[in-house]
């Protein structure tokens, strides 16, 4: 596998470039651009995240784990008759479920973001190549992983990019 990153001089060219290269069945395309492109969001869709079903799971089981610990340690660990109230009075124990709802979402969250987009890097290949110098200052970058190089480059050739390098996945 060989990757090829073209180098285009406005986000217009890029798009075109997006365009006629999925039109030609091309995939593992990735844009790297100085600033946010709306249309590359529908033009090179990611795959729909799971950190926010993870969370919420998290959450419930927070929430139950954090209420069913306070109702053992209450009813059956430590019981105090206090003022004739039940040992399992519920309203006293919603903060500390909510409390630790909140915590385990809020960890889940944030190592999930982490595993989920493979952080920390390290090391990424495709910042080695020197075109990669441009990507967040004023170039409009496009990397392609592909097995069939000596299609894509003929192609990419009649897309005038500005400059066109290979790197190694």
């Amino acid at each position: 596998m060989i990757g090829l990153i073209a180098e285009f001089a406005s986000e217009t060219a890029l798009l075109r470039a997006v365009d006629r290269l999925q039109a030609d069945g091309f995939v593992g395309l990735d844009a790297v651009t100085p600033h946010a492109i709306e249309a590359l969001d529908d033009k090179l869709p990611g795959r729909p995240s799971p950190i926010p079903l993870v969370i919420l799971i998290a959450a419930i089981v927070g929430v139950v784990g954090g209420f069913g610990m306070e109702v053992y340690a209450s009813t059956v660990s430590y019981p105090i008759n206090i003022g004739g109230r039940p040992l399992n009075s519920w309203p006293a124990f919603v903060p500390i479920a909510f409390e630790i709802g909140v915590l385990l979402a809020i960890l889940s969250g944030f190592f999930g973001f982490l595993i989920v987009n493979r952080l920390p890097a390290l090391y990424v290949p495709r910042t080695d190549a020197p075109i990669f110098a441009n990507a967040s200052r004023d170039g409009y970058l496009l990397t392609i992983r592909t097995e069939d190089a000596a299609r894509l480059r003929p192609i990419l050739d009649g897309l005038d990019p500005v400059r066109i390098a290979e790197w190694r996945p």
